[in-house]
């Protein structure tokens, strides 16, 4: 997505964009099959442009406890400050993103891609409670239970039990 700087008056301006799902060079095409919304709000004062980007999803995960796959709804928001010209602005800001005096236009795209890789969970879950599949029979625990024995019994200690028989 790209945001026009040319020529871009001072004040407040508001751009919205849709990137179609699977466009993004994103490291894994599936989680975000659909199209991801961008709304960006642009606050000019002379050379600096202060943009707040929300992109909106459903993502597309698979369950780490029991493999099924399930849509969540992606909503994040993140701030960019770019300056137009000579590196030598000084400001408190930690990062600022210096753009050349000729610039005609800001591509998003990078930063967007960015913010959708860090907003992967850690651990993907369909939902808090979910029991996952039985590692000794495979069932999946959510939609039945299994009979499995769950006793379980540290391998060290197999030779003591075979004293008791």
């Amino acid at each position: 997505m790209k945001i026009p700087v040319l020529h871009l008056e001072d004040g407040l301006h508001h751009f919205e964009g849709l990137l179609k799902g699977r466009s993004l060079q994103f490291y894994r095409q599936e989680l975000y099959p659909r199209d991801i919304s961008v709304g960006v709000d642009v606050d000019k004062y002379e050379n600096t442009l202060r943009c707040s980007i929300q992109v909106d999803t459903i993502a597309r995960y698979t369950c780490d406890r029991c493999l099924n796959e399930f849509d969540h709804t992606v909503h994040t928001v993140f701030q960019l400050l770019f300056h137009v010209g000579k590196d030598t602005w000084k400001t408190s800001e930690e990062e600022v993103i210096h753009l050349p005096v000729e610039t005609v236009d800001v591509d998003l795209t990078p930063w967007i891609v960015e913010s959708l890789i860090l907003d992967v969970p850690m651990k993907m879950l369909c939902k808090e409670e979910c029991l996952g599949i039985c590692p000794q029979c495979g069932v999946n625990r959510n939609e039945e239970p299994c009979q499995c024995d769950t006793t379980r019994i540290d391998p060290r200690w197999e030779k003591l039990r075979d004293l008791l028989k």
